[in-house]
């Protein structure tokens, strides 16, 4: 394989002892984010060419041992929190793929909760208290205490959970908290809607949507339906019904809901070309009629709008390859894997001007401006007209899974799946392009998110 050299993987000495980099003489003081980083904690996880190839090459000694804490500096460097141990073990919550953080929640310990999904067939999820405290002697500390116990997913290897503070879902004046989990499902995608009203209380399901069989375009990966992520449409006023979109990379569509006190219900379906897997999408921050979409088994990426006449979703031109065109030769080992092409992580920049897109086994991040024109009087003043192609940078590891931005945009994180760590880039806020800062060791790093520092 040419895919281990080109890596560096083969010395060993990198990841020996990889726990070595804490920072004990730090104080929380010292971070602008903490960083949850949920891993893999069983071998050959979420690689489609597990059982045709033998999986992606990568190291298969290191294994993941849960949800770990990373403190991430001014500067966007990175260390290990809590002596680099695992703040929710593998004895809690097995292969703990993605988590979602809950800021400004009523808790008696602090405002800050962390649900997390446990992606196996016996789908589970969990919600987390977080604290901290710094000492002289130990530097920082983040811990997650139990909010309450393990719950069933409503499907099979839940791998996304996101959630919603939601004014009026009970019929009331005060917020709800809501979490989304997409359940991948062996034999079909799940979307599980769960509620609690102060975090302290139990969660309790509200809805699930069963979506059944797939495109069928790709028969060893679209026989049935996969829920793969879900994004909200955020809205300035918190009494208007509330739109989620789900993409099943399965069925080749995004599945649109709107939810509306305690209603939920399906409210139209756009598909995607046939055989392109739609993974990931993420609305645009401050254009919310706008959004990006990421095609998993075509490595694309789509830029997408909701009608203001009827609200319904439609695609904005053609898909944009995240990949070079002469990439990859034939005799390279990536070609055996569906040619090279497989995406996985799209997201905004926090000012809505750019687009981030990694592509695996490329293992590159594609940088795109957002080409639009303001029509005065029009509803959506904001008319979108293209993406253009700004940069093209290496992740600096393998198999980018997941990115996460600062809420500030200075930081983008990736989390490298094969090769077991997090790496993290600096955004130029003029022109959106990135530059590498730092990488940590993070076996099987699956997801990453942030929360600044000053709210933990």
């Amino acid at each position: 394989s040419n895919l281990l050299p080109k890596l560096g993987l083969s010395n060993t000495k990198r990841i020996i002892d990889w726990r070595s980099r804490a920072a004990k003489e730090m104080s929380l003081n010292d971070y602008k984010y903490v960083g949850l980083v949920g891993c893999y904690t069983k071998e050959g996880q979420a690689d489609p060419f597990e059982g045709s190839h033998g999986g992606v090459p990568h190291d298969r000694s290191l294994i993941g041992e849960g949800v770990i804490a990373i403190g991430v500096d001014y500067d966007g460097r990175l260390v290990y929190l809590n002596d680099g141990a695992p703040i929710i073990t593998a004895k809690e919550l097995q292969n703990p793929s993605y988590l979602t953080i809950l800021e400004n929640v009523e808790t008696v310990e602090g405002g800050v909760g962390v649900c997390v999904v446990s992606e196996l067939e016996k789908g589970m999820w969990q919600p987390f208290k977080l604290s901290s405290s710094s000492n002289d002697d130990a530097g920082t500390t983040i811990r997650a205490k139990p909010a309450g116990a393990p719950m069933k997913s409503g499907g099979e290897y839940p791998c996304h959970i996101t959630s919603a503070r939601v004014v009026g879902f009970d019929g009331e004046s005060r917020a709800t908290s809501l979490l989304f989990i997409c359940n991948y499902g062996e034999d079909e995608g799940v979307l599980s809607i769960f509620s609690s009203q102060d975090f302290e209380s139990a969660f309790k399901p509200e809805a699930k949507f069963m979506f059944g069989d797939g495109s069928k375009a790709d028969l060893n990966r679209q026989q049935c339906s996969h829920a793969h992520s879900t994004s909200i449409a955020s809205t300035c006023d918190p009494y208007s019904p509330v739109d989620i979109c789900v993409a099943d990379l399965g069925s080749d569509a995004i599945v649109q809901f709107s939810i509306k006190s305690g209603r939920v219900r399906e409210t139209g379906r756009l598909a995607a070309p046939q055989g392109s897997g739609p993974r990931s999408l993420m609305f645009n921050p401050r254009h919310n009629h706008l959004a990006i979409v990421s095609l998993e088994m075509t490595g694309e990426v789509w830029l997408i709008r909701k009608r203001s006449h009827d609200g319904c979703l439609e695609g904005l031109g053609s898909p944009v390859s995240i990949l070079p065109s002469d990439w990859p030769s034939s005799d390279m080992t990536e070609s055996q894997f569906n040619l090279g092409r497989w995406a996985s992580d799209a997201l905004w920049s926090e000012d809505g001007k750019y687009v981030y897109a990694a592509a695996r086994l490329h293992d590159s991040i594609s940088v795109f401006e957002l080409k639009y024109r303001v029509e005065k009087y029009r509803d959506d003043a904001v008319v979108a007209e293209g993406l253009e192609l700004v940069q093209r940078i290496p992740t600096q590891g393998q198999t980018p899974r997941c990115l996460c931005m600062s809420d500030c945009g200075q930081f983008l994180l990736v989390a490298h799946q094969h090769s077991h760590d997090v790496s993290s880039f600096e955004r130029n806020e003029v022109n959106g392009t990135l530059s590498f800062v730092d990488r940590i060791t993070l076996p099987n790093a699956a997801c990453v998110k942030l929360i600044r520092a000053d709210k933990l």
